[in-house]
């Protein structure tokens, strides 16, 4: 029964088209009167983005191989202190504060999703299936408003993600961190999802995501889903022992064979093959 299942769906490049952190931090750029190229108080968006690409790779390199599925998992766990070391820089930059939740609304009306995915929430919605997004992107706010501007009343949904603290006044005070759910790797969404089986018993997952970033729901998932066949993910896969199969190839009565993924490249693949195909 299709009802037994939730569906978990990453948003940055799973949903969307593209990445959109940028546009949340053009929202706080907006707020400081500049954008995130010019000259301001504040450092613009490339110095972030290089400090934490130049993170990453010492990180990498100090790390050593990954060989296995073990050790790639432990190397995405612990890459949550690059994660953090980021939000950090952009909290003691003050480049949050003063933003507001129109700033992040305007922004969101530039997000582009993917085709098709409207159209898979509204299947699973008739079949009762049980919905979910869950993001390491910065706002909720963003995300929500994104999807409601484009689809309408999106209240059925939970998002799961990060969000910048408020004043009381509705202004950024420059801190990311303050959120029910605060979710800076995959590894923290599959926590995440194992509290939300816990309190859905007997509920089995489909998790739909992009990147290796999503590696641990993925693999954790009854069925972990990858959307559009980034090259960064198949090489990883396929470095560490995982299977990826088509779509079409899952048959739902195999048990899960905890090392095999499916691909889907757009989201109108899982309306032809899978728990919620429109058969």
């Amino acid at each position: 029964m299709p009802s037994q299942y939730m569906l978990l769906m990453d948003w940055d490049e799973t949903i969307t088209v593209s990445d959109t952190i940028h546009l949340v931090a053009e929202a706080a750029y907006d707020a400081h009167g500049t954008s995130s190229c010019s000259p301001s108080g504040i450092p613009p968006w490339s110095d972030f983005s290089n400090a934490y690409m130049v993170d990453y790779a010492a990180y990498q390199s100090s790390f050593g191989p990954r060989t296995s599925l073990e050790k790639e998992l432990e190397f995405l766990t612990s890459s949550a202190i690059i994660e953090q070391a980021s939000v950090s820089r952009i909290e003691n930059a003050g480049l949050f504060k003063s933003v507001t939740a129109n700033n992040l609304k305007l922004q969101a009306a530039k997000v582009e999703m993917r085709p098709g995915f409207i159209n898979v929430i509204r299947r699973c919605r008739s079949l009762g299936v049980m919905l979910g997004i869950m993001s390491v992107n910065w706002s909720q706010i963003f995300i929500r408003s994104a999807l409601e501007q484009q689809y309408g009343a999106f209240d059925d949904v939970p998002v799961y993600c990060n969000e910048i603290e408020f004043d009381n006044e509705g202004k950024g005070t420059g801190i990311l961190s303050r959120s029910e759910y605060v979710l800076r790797t995959g590894a923290d969404k599959a926590l995440l999802v194992k509290q939300l089986l816990a309190r859905n018993p007997g509920k089995q997952t489909v998790y739909v995501g992009d990147s290796t970033g999503d590696l641990h729901p993925l693999l954790d998932a009854d069925v972990g889903v990858i959307m559009g066949g980034k090259k960064s993910l198949l090489e990883t896969c396929e470095r560490v022992g995982i299977t990826i199969k088509d779509i079409s190839l899952l048959d739902g009565t195999s048990p899960k064979d905890e090392r095999v993924l499916y691909c889907i490249r757009e989201w109108k693949d899982l309306l032809l093959h899978g728990p919620f195909a429109d058969k």
